[in-house]
């Protein structure tokens, strides 16, 4: 059973500037990260102008043989500050390409692969990014549900060239495994052979806890020349490959099927409702010169207003020795902190990582240099209201590791 860890900071925290940053305190390094676009799913409806329904060339993946069809909005519902995505037994006879003739042919590379209208046993919600993203550090929180051959996925997806970044593709089955990857053009460092000598291009992580017990974070980071994937701040893999191609950001539930890619499908006798539960998604950037630096006000805070919430914890076990790579690689790790705004005076505060300092500390300072509050660095998420402090700078300080991160915060 995974451990959940319940964070109140011991002091009052900061509130209602208008920025949201994230830092990420390394043993040789400290990096900034600005935030650049994402989604707290804290409105009453889907922004349709930021998401769209499909991938805009197909609403399933045929070759897959995947059972659902990914429906326009039907299958995605907000509730208390969550998006969920939902997969269910459905009989659909639509078009798999919304633009294509009914009777169309689908091709599989240059295989027949049946016409365009066609039908599906499973109906599905996803999202898609109108926006494409080039490099950044991009992130989900989530749940999945307790059940047999569903396929939630976090990922990037460039067309043009036919690039993918596979932050997380999950089995609901496997709820203490993560399946990374990546398709590129160019050859990669790392894969490996099956006994037919094709190559392989992601693995399984195992950890210690469950992705259907509370809520983990998944995220990744994509540069020039790596990339590297994290489980609740702690990175559980690397590869090393050039992808430059700008890609829209998709979070997805598909449902496999008996045989075919990520089997198995769900049960013959399957007739309930699953949920792909997503609490948010966050990109963020190191040029602050490109960084989004508001919310829009009419965002609604999470509940509880004030007080801790609640993220799993996990432990990596399993390390794939095609993307982990040696242990010198992560002998420098350390952990994230992140500082976001919900709405009014309200904020949230988040420590994620497996190797926080015990002597780690984060100070709150009033615009005369007085101490507020302050406490030591605990892993887990805080929710804080600052109305008390209306009109004032406060100064946060944040330091770990031997460095310091310093923040004005305006409270208005």
């Amino acid at each position: 059973m995974i451990k959940l860890k319940y964070t109140l900071l011991l002091f009052i925290f900061i509130t209602a500037c208008n920025a949201q940053i994230q830092w990420q305190f390394n043993k040789d390094s400290l990096i900034t990260w600005y935030y650049q676009g994402g989604d707290e799913f804290s409105d009453d409806k889907l922004n349709t102008n930021y998401w769209s329904d499909w991938f805009g060339w197909a609403r399933s993946i045929a070759s897959n043989k995947e059972q659902q069809y990914y429906t326009k909005y039907k299958n995605h519902f907000l509730k208390d500050g969550k998006l969920l995505l939902t997969a269910k037994p459905q009989d659909i006879h639509e078009r798999y390409v919304d633009w294509m003739g009914d009777n169309d042919s689908i091709k599989d590379g240059k295989s027949f692969d049946g016409f365009n209208k066609r039908k599906f046993t499973y109906s599905a919600g996803m999202i898609q990014s109108h926006k494409d993203f080039q490099y950044g550090y991009f992130e989900i929180k989530f749940k999945i549900p307790k059940e047999k051959g569903f396929w939630p996925a976090f990922w990037l997806y460039g067309a043009t060239p036919n690039e993918e970044i596979d932050w997380m593709e999950l089995k609901t089955e496997k709820p203490d495994k993560i399946h990374v990857g990546r398709h590129c053009q160019k050859k990669a460092d790392n894969y490996k052979k099956t006994l037919f000598g094709k190559k392989v291009w992601g693995d399984w992580v195992k950890f210690e806890g469950s992705l259907t017990e509370g809520y983990n974070v998944i995220a990744g980071e994509w540069t020039a020349n790596y990339l590297k994937y994290y489980l609740n701040g702690e990175c559980i893999a690397i590869t090393y490959v050039d992808m430059k191609h700008p890609k829209k950001l998709v979070a997805n539930i598909a449902v496999s099927s008996d045989g075919g890619a990520y089997s198995p499908g769900p049960r013959k006798d399957f007739k309930d409702t699953v949920n792909f539960e997503i609490d948010y998604i966050r990109v963020w950037d190191r040029n602050s010169s490109i960084a989004k630096r508001t919310v829009k006000s009419s965002s609604i805070i999470k509940e509880p207003v004030v007080g801790a919430e609640e993220i799993a914890s996990s432990s990596l076990i399993s390390r794939s020795k095609m993307h982990y790579g040696n242990k010198d690689l992560h002998e420098n790790e350390g952990f994230f902190v992140s500082l976001m705004p919900q709405s009014g005076s309200k904020y949230q505060f988040t420590v994620l990582g497996k190797n926080i300092p015990k002597d780690g500390t984060v100070i709150l300072k009033d615009d005369s240099g007085k101490i507020i509050s302050g406490s030591t660095l605990k892993y887990g998420i805080t929710n804080f209201d600052l109305l008390p402090y209306q009109g004032s700078v406060l100064k946060l300080t944040i330091k770990a590791f031997g460095k310091e991160a310093n923040y004005d915060i305006n409270v208005n």
